[in-house]
Formats: C-alpha cells, structure tokens, sequence
C-alpha cells in the first residue's frame, strides 16, 4: 500500500472493521454478532468426536484430527491416523511374488528387493555368474529376519 494511502485505508478500518473479542481476528462491523455466534459455536468432529469451534472445524479435520484419514503406503487405503501405524505393520508383512525371480518377498521389503532383483536380473541376461542371496524368513514373535536354513530352529 502506498503511504500516501495509509491514513485513509486506517479511518475506513477504524469505521468498518472491530476485533472479535474471543478470537482477535478482524471482523466487518456489521457481521461481529453473527461471528461470535455463529463462528465460536461449538461443533462436534465427526470423525474423533471432539469439540472444536465452528471455525477452527475444517483446520482440525485437515490437520490435527487424530482419526483424520491417511493412506497406507501399502495397499492405498484410507486409514485412520491414530491407527495407521499398527496397519501398515501387518499390511507390511504380507508377502507378493516378485515379479522378476518368483519369489514371494514382503510388501515392506518389495521395494529394495526389486531395485536389487532387477540388478541381478539384469547382470544374468548379460551372462555374468552371481550367487544365489541367502533367504531370509521374517519371524513374527521377535520381529527378526531369519536365514531360511535356521528358521526351523529358531
């Protein structure tokens, strides 16, 4: 804004504008009583039950709500924040075969498995000579890998 018009643009706030005496937000003159009302009314989130302002609603369920929902990295489906964690722990243990040895390799691990499967993939096309990885087998008392030779013992 330009100086020059600073005087002007402060005595049409001071006639048109007031701060709301809850929030200290500017608030137009002619609509204060509908915000106090209307804006700090208390409104339930539909999704974790808490009590939230009116106006603060849409911040809380995009932002704080603890049961707002996420995406697994998974399996894509819409989970609850507060329970996310515990999902995709298990959904991360569920085994697919990979789509370039055939073996059947956990979601968690898919990723890196792949980079590396495709390397050797690759390399055995070229006729080079790698060996075999030792398999692991995930345990799920101890939340180990375990060579596939031991695991019985284990």
């Amino acid at each position: 804004m330009a100086p020059a018009h600073l005087a002007l643009h402060e005595a049409h706030c001071l006639l048109f504008l007031v701060l709301c005496p809850e929030c200290k937000g500017p608030v137009p003159l002619a609509k204060k009583e509908e915000h106090c009302e209307n804006g700090h009314q208390q409104v339930w989130c539909a999704m974790c039950q808490q009590s939230v302002q009116k106006h603060l609603l849409e911040f809380h369920e995009a932002t704080e709500c603890p049961d707002r929902p996420v995406e697994c990295k998974f399996c894509k489906l819409a989970v609850r924040l507060s329970k996310v964690e515990i999902h995709e722990h298990h959904c991360g243990n569920r085994t697919e075969l990979c789509l370039h040895c055939g073996q059947p390799i956990m979601l968690r691990e898919l990723a890196q498995h792949t980079d590396v499967c495709r390397g050797e993939q690759a390399q055995l096309r070229k006729g080079k000579r790698i060996s075999a990885p030792e398999s692991k087998i995930y345990c799920h008392y101890c939340n180990q890998k375990i060579p596939g030779n031991k695991y019985f013992h284990h």
